[in-house]
């Protein structure tokens, strides 16, 4: 008998034929492979854009109590008078939380109100608001920047609060002993 009758090979189509069994075994580890790929994409775009972060623009409220033209000048007049504060129509600036893209900006009100004595050390200070709209939500920390000064951080959150929520904030602050202890004016340096 000849060597091909002794193992004879099957046509294809034939019942008994061998099956392939690698090719099964893989398929489902490259479907495993393709299912943890297309996850790990989505947690990245999802970590990256962050749904959850409120983007839409708002209007920031940004406050001040100064000591007017008339406190020093020794006026004091009456609570809830106008009063002008010290940098009327000065230009805020809103910038990025890294301080170099400016993001909005406004004039500062010409006009404020004198805090009456329910306002401790801000007593008689006259309290102004400026409204910035159109800020980019989502930054949360915001660089601030009133008429070209010094620059300083604000929270979001308390960008996003009305004026009077921020005016019941003087009530708690404090002015430092020696800022009360020095007359208007006068500077540490000596000389």
């Amino acid at each position: 008998m000849s060597d091909l009758a002794k193992h004879p090979v099957p046509s294809p189509g034939v019942q008994g034929a061998p099956i392939r069994k690698n090719r099964w075994k893989r398929r489902p580890v490259v479907l495993w492979g393709a299912a943890a790929a297309a996850c790990a994409v989505a947690a990245s775009a999802a970590l990256l854009w962050e749904p959850w972060v409120d983007r839409t623009p708002f209007t920031a409220t940004i406050v001040s109590a100064s000591a007017d033209a008339y406190i020093r000048n020794g006026g004091h007049g009456r609570a809830g008078e106008q009063c002008t504060p010290n940098a009327p129509g000065e230009t805020v600036v809103i910038f990025d939380k890294s301080g170099k893209r400016k993001l909005a900006e406004a004039a500062t009100s010409r006009t404020g109100q004198r805090l009456p004595d329910s306002y401790g050390d801000f007593a008689g200070y006259c309290y102004e608001a400026t409204l910035v709209k159109n800020v980019p939500g989502g930054e949360g920390t915001y660089k601030i920047q009133t008429g070209g000064g010094t620059i300083s951080s604000m929270s979001e959150d308390d960008l996003r609060l009305s004026a009077d929520e921020q005016r019941e904030g003087f009530k708690k602050t404090r002015i430092p002993a020696d800022d009360l202890a020095r007359p208007l004016g006068e500077t540490d340096d000596a000389g």
